[in-house]
Formats: structure tokens, sequence, C-alpha cells
């Protein structure tokens, strides 16, 4: 269920009450660019085979969508990871999908071709992805989605690898780069490199604000 070694295909089918939405999704998952070096999105049918990554399309977070959502977490044997386009998204509607499985979600209004691609091999490696206002928002909600409905499928809401964790973690505790580096066996460089995925992923602007929302959401 994930994208395999040296750029193997991300399989994706495509749910939605309107087929304009849905043929335009389709339209953007197929699209390529010259600078796209992620493995390539295969889209297909789901009566085909089963996809690694299901994008549901809605207007809002409604009914049908969470009944999506409930049917892939009760379907037998492994299902697709749901990636949800959505035309209207607030705090409380991000909340009711992320608390249903819909842990990763994009805007239509912000649903450029390389970000719907890349939010699709995302969620084929397993991880949540989330706009960054929305994420920000949301991160004084979700210390009890983190513990009770992340954690226990190996995801963080934040979408950090585990040495992006790490390297957090540490620098909670007041450790320096140089420290840092030396505990985790890097260069002082890569910390900062770290620090500076880090920094873009939350959409902060330094340390302090990266460690704030880590404990917020209930990571440290």
């Amino acid at each position: 269920m994930s994208d395999g070694p040296g750029g193997a295909p991300v399989v994706a089918a495509i749910r939605s009450r309107d087929p304009i939405s849905q043929a335009g999704v389709t339209a953007q998952l197929a699209s390529t660019a010259p600078d796209d070096t992620g493995p390539p999105v295969v889209v297909v049918t789901e009566q085909d085979v089963t996809p690694h990554v299901l994008v549901i399309v809605g207007d809002t977070v409604d009914d049908w969508l969470l009944a999506q959502l409930d049917a892939l977490a009760g379907g037998a044997g492994p299902a697709p990871r749901p990636v949800l386009v959505v035309g209207h998204l607030d705090d409380t509607a991000g909340l009711r999908a992320v608390e249903a499985g819909g842990l990763s979600l994009v805007r239509r209004s912000e649903s450029t071709a390389p970000l719907l691609r890349e939010v699709v091999r995302s969620a084929a490696r397993g991880e949540a992805r989330l706009p960054p206002d929305l994420l920000s928002s949301l991160l004084t909600q979700v210390g009890r989605t983190q513990r009770d409905v992340l954690a226990p499928r190996g995801l963080t809401i934040l979408s950090l690898s585990p040495r992006q964790l790490a390297v957090l973690r540490m620098i909670a505790a007041g450790a320096d780069v140089a420290t840092i580096a030396r505990e985790l066996s890097y260069s002082e460089r890569s910390i900062k490199h770290i620090v500076h995925e880090i920094t873009t992923r939350l959409g902060v602007r330094n340390r302090t604000q990266a460690v704030a929302h880590a404990i917020r959401a209930g990571l440290i």
C-alpha cells in the first residue's frame, strides 16, 4: 500500500458525486511536469484494482463524505488511504474529517496539480497532510486526536518524520545544534537543514514556535 523503491507508480482512484469534479481531479493527477521527480501517479477505476490512495471529492465534509471514510475503515482487507479534496473546509469540518480518518486534506481552491500529486504520494507513504493554516488553527484541539486517532495508526498530525521529531524533541529539551548533531550522529549543517524542514512544514518562523506547536499537538 505504498509507493515502491525506485519510483514505482502510486495507484489512485477518484470518487465523487460530481462527474465534472471527478474529471478535473483525474486530469490533475494524470498531468506531468518536467521538474516533477516523484513517482508517477496512475489513475484507475476502483473496479479495476484496489488503489494505494482513494481521492474523495466533495463540496464539504458532509454525511456522504464521512460515510465514505467509514466504509474504508470498516472494509475487509487493506484499504486505500484517503485524500479529501473539499470545497469548503473550516476548522470544524477539518476536525470532523481528521477524527473520521481523513488525514490528508486539500481545499479545492488550492488544489493545483503539483500539490495534489504530492499529497497523494504522501498519503501512499502513510503521511498525513493538512493545509498549513488549518493545521495551525487545529493544533490547540488535536492533542486528543493525536493520542486517540493518529498514534494508533503510526501517524502524526504534523506530518513530521521520525528524524524531524527526534530533533524537535531535543530542541524542546534545550539542546543546541552542536549537541543534537553529536547525539544523533549528524553534521551541524544537516541539523540546521532539518530544523528548516520542520519550520517550513509547520508554517512557523522559528524553533520556539515549532516547539509550541508540537506541545499543543501532544507530541512533546
